[in-house]
């Protein structure tokens, strides 16, 4: 079903009732000439569209979250696991990203961070409504770093939001190079605490595209040698969602039961195939979660799950 645009002065409003087709978006996709982002007057950041996209209530689908279960690790309870909705609201993200307005190719996109914040349990079979829209997006020694942001509520409560920081390599020019000279270069911290357990994990070739065909995200630097290759990397990377879901499937006995945040960052992408080496441990402040390679030497990605007592606000705006 077409989606119901609503035009204010400040802003576009797509309202969806069921998951949007991705066919457009793939269209989009696939025929749109290359883009270059329209920078702010000091060169420092980049103008991102007003958009905001909204999809009526959706439970899960059984069959779909039972693979997703299963290719992620997660145990088969009544609770949807933490990063489930991220997928669920994947058709939103993809419409937004390939929208003629956003200014970013996306082809090539890398995921960066995550932060999660649940404010109550997610059942199973609870309707969710989400609602999207891009956060700030500014130039960095790497490119343009954005903000891509969901929130879900429950019965018009806010249940579970997230904060998607993402890197464009598009920006190649002059003010790039001078940001690229000023970041000092920082090597990821090894996690520290009590370790509660430590496994090796076999992360095989194909597993880019199996995830893909689970939760709908196609990058190519995923899928294949050859097309990870006219990115820029020497093999195919794991999804940082699948990386971010696996770690968090072996951390799932010790996480809280009560409202929470997790924060994840994205070191060193997981080149496929790869053998992991994956690490939960007890931190001060929460439990704490890495992958890092075989040896240790190299952190692919860190995070830590906390406990809060009061729930924050939902997004503004």
């Amino acid at each position: 079903m077409s989606p119901q645009n609503q035009h204010n002065s400040h802003a576009l409003h797509r309202i969806y009732e069921r998951p949007p087709s991705l066919v457009p978006a793939w269209s989009r996709a696939v025929t749109a000439g290359s883009k270059r982002p329209t920078l702010t007057a000091n060169g420092s950041q980049v103008h991102m569209p007003n958009l905001e996209l909204e999809l009526w209530p959706q439970r899960a689908d059984p069959g779909h979250l039972a693979r997703y279960r299963r290719i992620c690790g997660f145990a088969d309870d009544q609770h949807l696991p933490l990063t489930y909705p991220q997928v669920m609201a994947g058709p939103l993200h993809f419409h937004m990203l390939t929208d003629p307005q956003f200014p970013l190719p996306v082809a090539g996109l890398v995921h960066l961070a995550n932060r999660i914040e649940l404010t109550r349990p997610l059942r199973a079979d609870d309707p969710l409504h989400f609602a999207c829209r891009f956060g700030p997006a500014q130039v960095t020694a790497r490119g343009v770093e954005f903000e891509l942001l969901t929130q879900a509520t429950v019965h018009g409560e806010p249940a579970w939001r997230s904060v998607l920081t993402i890197l464009s390599r598009a920006v190649r020019d002059e003010v790039a190079a001078k940001a690229r000279s000023k970041q000092p270069k920082t090597a990821p911290t090894p996690l520290d605490g009590q370790s509660l357990r430590s496994l090796m994990l076999r992360v095989p070739g194909d597993i880019g595209r199996r995830y893909a065909a689970v939760a709908g995200d196609y990058n190519p630097i995923h899928l294949h040698l050859i097309s990870a290759k006219l990115f820029g990397f020497p093999r195919a990377i794991a999804h940082g969602m699948w990386t971010f879901a696996r770690s968090l499937a072996e951390a799932s006995d010790d996480l809280p039961r009560g409202p929470l945040h997790c924060d994840v960052r994205f070191s060193k992408p997981v080149h496929l195939p790869s053998t992991v080496q994956l690490r939960v441990s007890r931190l001060e402040s929460g439990i704490g979660f890495a992958m890092s390679s075989r040896d240790g030497s190299l952190v692919h990605l860190s995070g830590q799950v906390t406990a809060v007592p009061n729930p924050t606000k939902p997004f503004a705006g």
